[in-house]
């Protein structure tokens, strides 16, 4: 296994002390803390994999399949915890994770028929974005009383809306590039 999958690995492995910090950080700034900074550590890992695996030519066919995996499994997983801290509300995280589920939908009757289908730009941006707000959301909430709290939530909702039409547009994208697999054409 070549070192960007390696990290790839590491950042699945990351998501389980960051879901446990994060769901446990309501209230406690020091789980918060500890859960932004695993955050960074994944979100840096998936820059750095991203990075060696074109500098050096080792994007393999397993990394384009773990690589946004990973970066999924981490973004549901904050999205989730959002959405029971009542940071956002259910039904950004749902049309964030049906897109997800519908794109790795598509990719497995990719490989069905030995195609491997890599992430788009759109697909990446929505991807950064949801990292980028992750990251104001949990940083933005270390320390905050109830009543400042309650502001924070109207912005994280705005800010939030940036992923979610980024998802559903590259999920457009992505199904308009993909219709030949509903309509069982090759």
């Amino acid at each position: 296994m070549n070192l960007p999958n390696k990290l790839t690995f590491i950042r699945l492995v990351l998501a389980v002390p960051f879901i446990f910090y994060l769901q446990e950080s309501n209230g406690n700034s020091l789980y918060r803390l500890i859960a932004f900074t695993i955050f960074v550590m994944a979100s840096f890992t998936d820059w750095l994999d991203g990075y060696i695996a074109r500098r050096y030519n080792l994007i393999t066919d397993l990394g384009k399949i773990i690589d946004p995996l990973a970066d999924k499994i981490l973004v549901i997983s904050a999205l989730v915890v959002f959405v029971k801290l009542d940071y956002i509300p259910a039904w950004m995280s749902i049309v964030i994770i049906a897109r997800e589920f519908l794109i790795s939908g598509i990719r497995t009757i990719a490989a069905a028929k030995g195609e491997v289908i890599p992430a788009g730009m759109l697909g990446k941006y929505k991807t950064t974005t949801q990292m980028i707000v992750i990251l104001i959301m949990l940083f933005f909430g270390i320390g905050k009383t109830e009543n400042t709290m309650k502001m924070w939530k109207e912005i994280y909702f705005y800010l939030s809306m940036v992923p979610v039409i980024l998802t559903v547009w590259s999920g457009w994208e992505y199904s308009v590039k993909a219709k030949h697999y509903f309509l069982g054409e090759n």
